[in-house]
């Protein structure tokens, strides 16, 4: 009896921790970058009245805590299994419930199956399509998952483009776009087609993020013809 109360209490213990961290991250996000919120379309706040699939560009670490701090409400998130069990992350990454690890270097397809679950429960998911952050401007090929989800399921993917800036005295610019159903029809998608899908989307990010920026005309090469990136190791 006594070690089971034990665990009850450090239980609570360490959902009160989590939850404490949970608040703390969000109120920093919300006070120091204070973002400012676009809505082009018919959804009109970051309270979703149903479950989405919400997609982005990835040009900072901190994106996905802004996304998890602005669609605060029912939602999980995919996130690289490698980081859920970097040393660093895991001891948080593990414990929220909310997070969808995806092996980015292997074929994979157990996150989209709780990615599902998540959806029927009627979570939305946030997706990072291009799997990293890219630092030049650019953006990198998106992941074909998303779109074989959003197909599969019916439910419609949120487009959301976000300046990337994050610094004391700017306000965080994100622009969200109106959501937008891939026909879901029977049998396995071919890769063409989800390829063709994951392009389209990808180009709709882009010009959301030269919104989000100010810089309209700005266009972004097909995912074939986009450069590496240049970094310091390469």
């Amino acid at each position: 009896m006594i070690e089971k109360a034990k665990n009850i209490i450090a239980g609570l213990f360490w959902k009160l921790v989590l939850l404490a961290v949970v608040y703390g991250v969000r109120t920093y996000l919300l006070i120091f970058y204070r973002p400012k919120m676009k809505f082009l379309g018919s959804v009109k706040s970051t309270d979703l009245k149903q479950p989405m699939i919400i997609i982005a560009n990835h040009s900072s670490m901190i994106d996905p805590l802004m996304l998890q701090s602005l669609f605060f409400h029912k939602r999980s998130i995919v996130v690289a299994k490698d980081q859920v069990e970097d040393p660093h992350f895991h001891w948080a990454l593990s414990r929220f419930k909310n997070v969808i690890p995806c092996d980015r270097f292997n074929l994979d397809t157990e996150w989209a199956l709780l990615a599902k679950k998540e959806l029927q429960k009627g979570n939305s998911v946030i997706i990072f399509p291009e799997g990293k952050c890219r630092y030049d401007g650019l953006m990198n090929e998106f992941k074909t998952g998303f779109a074989f989800l959003a197909r599969s399921t019916g439910v419609p993917v949120l487009s959301v483009g976000i300046d990337g800036i994050y610094k004391i005295g700017h306000r965080t610019q994100i622009v969200v776009d109106e959501p937008e159903t891939i026909e879901r029809v029977k049998g396995i998608p071919s890769s063409k087609h989800l390829a063709e899908c994951s392009e389209y989307f990808r180009q709709k990010v882009w010009n959301l993020k030269q919104i989000a920026l100010g810089q309209q005309g700005a266009i972004l090469p097909v995912a074939a013809e986009t450069p590496a990136e240049i970094t310091e190791e390469s």
